[in-house]
């Protein structure tokens, strides 16, 4: 994490604080109480939107389950189905699997094939699909926010570019990595193994040829709004 997303995490925790305990010696009382409530607001509306997309997540697992089989591809399960053509993705936040399009498979070769299931089996092991929804209800509540908007499509991003250094930590090479993003569909469905492909091309094509620079860090700000609006109120409260 470099000094500026370092400082940003300071200046966003210690601000509301300190407001809060500025304004409390001032005035009295509780400062705190309109901010509590529009926080509130705001997490209740984040909440229905967040199981909005899980009902969503959940519909789509089981379109995409007709006519799928279940095979195991290079020792990962994966189901493979004709719904879903030139693209792979992981769905369903309590239960993430891989969904592979049947025609994807038969376009890369072994080794391309073999990058795009390592990349979606680190989606599966780490729950990318509950924070892809998550996020997805950050941008339903204030992605009218042209800042908050690029806030949370970069942390989508990010989702996918741990996924593709996890990839080649387990073997996959760049290039196959590249190559597979190449052939696929354009998707702007996060988690969805062609997502963010431009920026993740480019990227690739510069660790392969040794130009790799180091992927800067995002905060996981699925989660840390709710974070941040708790730990304000506690220290609020208890007299800060």
């Amino acid at each position: 994490m470099t000094r500026r997303h370092v400082g940003g995490f300071l200046a966003v925790i210690l601000g509301p604080l300190g407001w809060c305990a500025g304004l409390s010696v001032l005035i009295g009382g509780d400062p705190m109480m309109a901010i509590e409530i529009g926080g509130v607001a705001v997490t209740i509306l984040w909440a229905a939107a967040l199981v909005r997309e899980l009902v969503l997540s959940g519909q789509i697992v089981k379109k995409l389950s007709v006519d799928a089989e279940e095979i195991a591809l290079f020792g990962v399960p994966c189901n493979v189905t004709p719904a879903l053509g030139l693209d792979a993705l992981v769905v369903g936040s309590v239960r993430p699997r891989i969904f592979v399009g049947a025609q994807l498979i038969g376009t890369l070769t072994d080794q391309e094939l073999e990058a795009v299931v390592f990349h979606e089996d680190h989606h599966r092991r780490n729950r990318a699909p509950l924070r892809a929804a998550a996020l997805g209800a950050w941008l339903r509540v204030l992605g009218r926010s042209e800042c908050v908007r690029n806030v949370i499509l970069d942390r989508l991003a990010d989702l996918e570019t741990m996924a593709d250094a996890d990839a080649i930590r387990r073997g996959s090479s760049p290039r196959s990595l590249a190559r597979a993003l190449l052939k696929g569909e354009i998707s702007l469905e996060p988690v969805a193994f062609s997502y963010a492909a431009g920026r993740r091309v480019e990227r690739l094509l510069d660790h392969a040829a040794g130009n790799q620079t180091e992927a800067s860090v995002h905060a996981p700000y699925e989660w840390l709004p709710i974070a941040l609006l708790a730990v304000t109120a506690v220290a609020c409260h208890a007299g800060l």
